[in-house]
C-alpha cells in the first residue's frame, strides 16, 4: 500500500467513510455526538482545523498538526471513541469505519484554499443544501451567528428548562466533555421543538470546530473566505472520492422516521431477511433509490475498501 505522506504543520485533507461507503449518521444525535468529540479529542491534540463537512456515510476535515504523532493519535483516537459510542447506542458490534482513514498534503497556499472550498462545499455538491450557509453540518454558519438556523435566544424569557439545557451544554464543552446519547436525551428533555432548535444551535455554536483565527489567515477575513468558497466549489485530486446524490438518503431517513422507527437505535444489519426486504421495497418506492443506495443505508453487502496505510 502506498504509505501516507505527512509534513509537521502542514494541512492535511483527512477523509473518513463509513465501512464499505455505509451510511454511519442517520440522525441529529450521531451528527452531535461526532462533532462534539472531534471538537474535545482536537483540543486534547493541539489539532487546528479550518475546513469541516460531515456527510450522512464520511466525513471531511482539513487538519493541521504539531507532528505526525499527534495527527495520527487524534484521528486514530476520535474514531475509535465514536465507533465504541455509536456501537452502544444502535445495539452493533465490529468496525464501523473504513481503515485507514484517507489522507493527503496540501502544501501550496493555492491547493490548502482550493481544498478548503471544495470540504465545504460538499453539502451543496451533493444536493443536500442550496449553499455552503444553508448546510448546518459543515459549521461554516456558526462563524458568523450563534443561531443560524433558529430563533434567537433570550434568556430574560426563556422557559427553565431551556435555560437548565444551555447551562448543562456550557458547563460540558467548559469541562472538554462531548455530548453522547445519554447527554444529548437529558439536555433535550422537556423542551418543544422551537427550543430543541435553538439548543441545537447553541451546542454547535459552542462546539465550533472550526479555527476561525486559521480561515482568516488563509484567506485575510471570514467574509473573503466566504467569497471565495461561493465562487469556487475547490477540488480535490489526491483522495478518490464517488459522488452521490446524498438528498436521496436524507429521504429515506425521513421515510422510516413517519413509520414510527427510532433511528437514534437503528441497526439493520441485525434484522431479520423479510424485515429488511420489506424495509427494502418501502424505501425504494416511496424514495426512487438505487439498489446501489439502499444497499448503502441498509448496510447490505458492503464490503470495506482501505484508502491507504498509517
Amino acid at each position: 500500500m502506498k504509505q501516507r505522506i505527512y509534513k509537521d504543520g502542514v494541512p492535511q485533507h483527512v477523509y473518513v467513510r463509513g465501512k464499505g461507503g455505509g451510511i454511519v449518521f442517520y440522525c441529529l444525535e450521531d451528527c452531535v455526538f461526532y462533532i462534539t468529540l472531534y471538537y474535545c479529542t482536537a483540543r486534547k491534540y493541539g489539532i487546528v482545523t479550518n475546513a469541516f463537512s460531515l456527510m450522512p456515510n464520511h466525513s471531511h476535515s482539513q487538519q493541521m498538526a504539531r507532528d505526525r504523532k499527534s495527527f495520527s493519535s487524534f484521528n486514530m483516537e476520535m474514531h475509535s471513541k465514536y465507533a465504541k459510542g455509536y456501537n452502544r447506542q444502535h445495539d452493533r458490534d465490529g468496525q464501523l469505519f473504513d481503515t485507514p482513514f484517507g489522507s493527503a498534503s496540501k502544501t501550496i497556499g493555492k491547493t490548502v484554499k482550493s481544498n478548503i472550498s471544495y470540504i465545504c462545499n460538499n453539502g451543496a455538491e451533493g444536493r443536500l443544501s442550496g449553499g455552503i450557509m444553508d448546510y448546518r453540518w459543515n459549521m461554516v454558519a456558526y462563524c458568523f451567528r450563534k443561531n443560524p438556523f433558529s430563533e434567537k435566544i433570550v434568556l430574560h424569557s426563556a422557559s427553565r428548562k431551556l435555560r437548565k439545557a444551555l447551562h448543562r451544554v456550557r458547563c460540558c464543552r467548559k469541562a472538554l466533555k462531548p455530548l453522547d446519547y445519554k447527554t444529548q436525551e437529558l439536555i433535550y428533555k422537556g423542551l418543544d421543538r422551537k427550543e430543541k432548535q435553538q439548543v441545537l444551535d447553541y451546542i454547535l455554536s459552542e462546539y465550533n470546530v472550526l479555527d476561525t483565527e486559521a480561515m482568516v489567515l488563509c484567506f485575510g477575513s471570514l467574509e473573503r473566505a466566504l467569497a471565495a468558497m461561493e465562487a469556487n466549489c475547490g477540488s480535490e485530486y489526491d483522495l478518490k472520492e464517488d459522488w452521490d446524490d446524498y438528498s436521496v438518503y436524507r429521504k429515506m431517513e425521513r421515510c422510516l422516521v413517519m413509520t414510527g422507527m427510532d433511528l437514534r437505535t437503528v441497526n439493520f444489519e441485525k434484522m431479520d431477511k423479510a424485515e429488511l426486504e420489506s424495509i427494502r421495497n418501502l424505501l425504494k418506492r416511496k424514495t426512487g433509490a438505487s439498489n446501489r443506495q439502499l444497499d448503502i443505508f441498509l448496510h447490505e453487502g458492503m464490503a470495506g475498501n482501505n484508502l491507504e496505510s498509517n
